[in-house]
């Protein structure tokens, strides 16, 4: 993987505060969508560090592992892959990590902005490594926002007073070491796939991680990165 930030517990709380504000301030619009809206949902997969490991679905994983607790969990983000050439046509545009601390007797949420993109230009961030601690919440807590429409770039100023804006929801995803709760935590890779509409589940048997040009992605058996749009979480302890 290319060149990797690493961030501390005070680092990413200082670089959290940049993001925090904006979007806390528009979360809630995001998270809820409006009842018009087509469904969208996230598909995760999962596959272990083992060489050749098969994916399978997330939700299998049976229990989370106990070991990241005193030790966090180091995330590393490398961007999307199987996106159409068209990035207007993109649906993934931000990965969001919130952070839970607290400030005093308070809990706060501090949201970090992992990773994003631009459906104008195809532009991606650089890929990104940070840690999080597990030991409080004993689960990593992300949302993926995703937009379709036309993109706010090239939104004209009359299409905004008109109420023509790229539609935008968060979709969450908790990873977890709490029994009964969520997509279980483990040491492996996490595969993320924004769905809309019909979109039916990735057959996760028919795809294995291969790099490409430094990117973790979905391959078929032919060696062709798979059609849709997903991104790749590398796991592991962050000591």
């Amino acid at each position: 993987m290319s060149t990797r930030h690493l961030i501390g517990r005070r680092q990413f709380l200082i670089a959290s505060s940049a993001c925090a504000i904006a979007t806390a301030a528009v979360g809630p619009k995001l998270f809820a969508a409006d009842a018009g809206e087509s469904p969208r949902r996230l598909a995760v997969g999962f596959a272990r560090f083992d060489e050749s490991a098969a994916v399978h679905a997330a939700e299998d994983i049976p229990a989370g592992d106990g070991a990241f607790i005193g030790r966090g969990a180091r995330i590393s983000v490398s961007g999307a892959s199987g996106a159409s050439v068209d990035p207007r046509d993109r649906r993934a545009v931000e990965l969001i990590t919130h952070y839970s601390y607290f400030d005093g007797a308070v809990r706060k949420v501090a949201p970090f902005r992992a990773w994003g993109c631009s459906r104008t230009t195809g532009c991606q961030g650089n890929p990104v490594s940070f840690t999080v601690p597990v030991d409080e919440m004993q689960k990593i807590v992300f949302s993926v926002e995703t937009e379709r429409g036309t993109p706010r770039a090239v939104v004209s100023r009359r299409d905004a007073l008109a109420g023509v804006t790229p539609e935008a929801v968060a979709l969450p995803v908790s990873l977890t070491l709490l029994s009964g709760e969520g997509t279980k935590l483990v040491r492996g890779f996490y595969v993320i796939v924004p769905l809309f509409d019909n979109d039916a589940e990735p057959r996760w048997s028919s795809y294995e991680l291969k790099k490409l040009d430094g990117r973790w992605a979905l391959h078929d058996r032919n060696g062709n990165v798979a059609p849709f749009e997903h991104f790749v979480l590398r796991i592991d302890y962050a000591s």
